[in-house]
């Protein structure tokens, strides 16, 4: 679960005049394509477990959530307004406290927090991300996260509530900011709030992993956890599969143990789970072609008239590669990445 360290007390920063004892405001950080923005939803493996907060505007009202999750490479910042409520801009800060943009008398200074986005509010957009890259932001690492990093971040938008038959120009912006917990507003109506989240851990072990043809077909000591592979009407023991091998220039034994090898990987490798995107449809076009042979027709090679020949052999290379880049364990799978058939 991802841990809340601390809700920080950025809440109620009255605006005050400049004093001797006042702290020089932040350097602005640099506003750069790191934070990049994201409208669509996007399908993220993420690691570990998601922080979700309540947005909430200065009167405690919840209009919404945000999300924040990474995976290896990337963290992500999501908006999620509800019911008439739409954002007409959206600000957001992820690094070192120290480094958050504030003005002398320790307001958050939320037009220079480098990811931001303005919106038109007739175009009504309640789901918005910012999706940063790992690399590019400081930790505050203070032993508070069992990952050792952590990361300081405000979420900001500006938001408008609209009537389904009203006009989306009408009425005013309000201030809405992520919070964990009970917003207590300044005495002037100025406040901002602040949380710590941790980056989550990716485990890596959960990985899809495959092995290749030749650890299935031609090594004598490997045993199928599954007593056959099965394309359609197509089903071959593995007595009857390494019978076949090797494939040589029989373009259909290529085919069939490069689409085995993944069938194999993902049953005795896998627990069953779903083949990775990046290899399914290379996969689906193998499975659909060999479905259309018998043992024997494999056997002989020949090539069904209509076949788009160039395909089938992309879709074999893409595999071999794959489970190379992919391999379970190489010192098993000695000739995983050698294209050996």
């Amino acid at each position: 679960m991802v841990i809340l360290c601390l809700l920080i007390s950025l809440i109620g920063c009255q605006k005050s005049k400049s004093s001797e004892n006042s702290a020089p405001p932040t350097p602005t950080p640099a506003v750069t394509s790191a934070y990049e923005v994201l409208f669509a939803t996007h399908n993220t493996a993420y690691c570990g477990s998601s922080f979700i907060s309540d947005l909430r505007i200065n009167d405690g009202t919840s209009i919404g959530n945000v999300v924040v999750n990474n995976d290896a490479a990337y963290l992500y910042l999501t908006y999620n307004l509800a019911t008439n409520w739409y954002m007409t801009s959206a600000q957001s800060f992820v690094g070192k406290k120290s480094q958050i943009p504030s003005t002398s008398n320790g307001n958050l200074d939320h037009n220079r927090f480098p990811g931001k986005k303005t919106l038109n509010v007739c175009d009504l957009t309640q789901k918005l991300s910012f999706k940063i890259p790992l690399a590019e932001v400081q930790t505050d690492n203070n032993g508070q996260c069992n990952t050792g990093s952590q990361f300081f971040i405000a979420m900001r938008s500006s938001v408008k509530k609209i009537n389904p038959s009203g006009n989306c120009n009408a009425g005013q912006d309000q201030d809405a900011w992520a919070v964990p917990v009970l917003i207590n507003p300044g005495n002037n109506g100025t406040w901002a709030t602040a949380f710590y989240y941790c980056k989550q851990i990716c485990n890596t072990s959960s990985s899809w992993c495959a092995f290749g043809q030749g650890y299935w077909f031609s090594k004598p000591d490997v045993v199928w956890c599954s007593q056959n592979v099965q394309f359609g009407g197509l089903v071959v023991t593995r007595g009857a599969g390494r019978a076949l091998w090797p494939a040589l220039t029989n373009l259909v034994k290529k085919a069939f143990f490069q689409a085995s090898s993944v069938q194999l990987s993902m049953v005795c490798n896998n627990g069953n789970r779903p083949m990775p995107s990046s290899i399914i449809n290379d996969y689906n076009l193998l499975a659909t072609f060999l479905s259309r042979f018998d043992y024997a027709a494999i056997e002989r090679g020949t090539i069904p008239a209509g076949t788009d020949i160039e395909a089938i052999k992309t879709a074999i290379s893409n595999i071999g590669q794959w489970n190379c880049q992919n391999n379970c364990d190489l010192s098993k799978d000695d000739t995983a990445c050698n294209n050996n058939d």
